[in-house]
């Protein structure tokens, strides 16, 4: 059997990615005719069966070589495509490519990756091969910000369009700030342009002149023990207020919001930053890294040098807690795929 519209995302299964992906896969569970490719290990949330066909990948190279030769088969001359994990088919051509670029480190020349461990860096290596190698075959690029249209540019020599979008957020009411629980929360997993350890040596700095501010991260110590041993011995030795809560449901963190005084957004670069958006969207103060990506979405309430610990440290001291406020207009999942899955081509 041969399928017409496509959704091609056997790459994600945590972090911004997933966070992205789930509300698409609520919004597309009645199509009967989709075809889902997805990592083995992605959740697809509480209540969504999807309806369509759906083919799951296992995490090791021997499942995903298999995969990528069983589509040339499934994949209608006429199809449309949507892959979700920066990269199209590896030898599927027919139909119309439309890849979502999110990953940033593959069209960034100036991200680097020597902070990484080997593995991740020779694949990353091989992605960037990919992409550059199979861009012939790509219709049309689909980015979130101008920051990324620009980056694609000069890497790919490819138009994109930007179109920003994030779950749809029922209206919460939030407490006084006499009841919340904590003063800052940061929203992110460990991967080294996060920019952690610059976080923590700012408590640290904090610290040595007897101001404790609260901190709650969102780290899951499995994934990234080196970091979090790390942090628990800073955490000790200076007596920080900061606690690692792990990788929470998108529920839970949108209740944490709910607890906290303002979000702190220290990441060095990013393709989106989401949490940023649902910081605002919550009401929160928003303390972020003086740089592109922030701006492209959101207009902070006071932005630091994000390689400097003594900048971030100055800011938190300094910190106003005004709300901060959406820089763009943001579409809902359907309006994402509405706009996705129209015919219009690459100009």
């Amino acid at each position: 059997m041969k399928f017409s519209r496509i959704l091609y995302a056997p790459n994600i299964h945590q972090g911004g990615g997933k966070a992205l992906l789930l509300p698409l896969l609520d919004e597309l569970k009645h199509d009967e005719e989709m075809l889902f490719v997805l990592d083995e290990r992605m959740k697809c949330g509480n209540g969504v069966v999807l309806s369509g066909q759906v083919i799951r990948v296992k995490a090791d190279l021997l499942s995903r070589v298999a995969l990528e030769w069983k589509l040339q088969a499934l994949i209608k001359e006429e199809a449309t495509i949507l892959c979700m994990g920066s990269l199209p088919p590896l030898w599927a051509h027919d139909g119309k490519q439309i890849v979502f670029v999110q990953n940033r480190y593959l069209i960034d020349d100036q991200a680097s990756h020597k902070d990484f461990p080997i593995t991740v860096r020779f694949r990353l290596m091989v992605e960037r091969w990919w992409l550059l190698s199979r861009t012939r075959y790509i219709s049309r690029f689909i980015v979130q910000t101008s920051t990324m249209c620009r980056l694609l540019k000069d890497r790919l020599d490819r138009n994109s369009e930007a179109l920003p979008f994030m779950v749809s957020k029922t209206a919460v009411t939030f407490p006084n700030d006499d009841k919340r629980l904590f003063d800052f929360i940061y929203v992110a997993s460990g991967e080294p342009h996060k920019n952690h350890r610059n976080l923590i040596e700012a408590w640290v700095e904090l610290a040595k002149k007897n101001h404790y501010p609260s901190l709650r991260l969102t780290l899951n110590k499995e994934g990234f023990p080196h970091l979090c041993s790390w942090m628990a011995s800073k955490i000790d030795t200076y007596n920080l207020n900061i606690k690692l809560l792990g990788e929470l449901p998108q529920t839970e963190i949108q209740e944490l919001y709910q607890k906290s005084r303002a979000a702190i957004y220290p990441s060095i670069f990013e393709s989106f930053g989401l949490p940023l958006l649902e910081a605002v969207e919550a009401g929160l103060p928003v303390l972020a890294a003086e740089s592109d990506y922030v701006w492209d979405v959101v207009k902070p309430t006071m932005t630091f040098d994000p390689k400097s610990s003594v900048s971030i440290a100055e800011a938190v001291m300094n910190f106003s807690f005004e709300p901060a406020h959406l820089a763009i207009e943001l579409l809902d999942a359907k309006g994402f795929l509405s706009a996705v899955f129209s015919e219009k081509q690459e100009e």
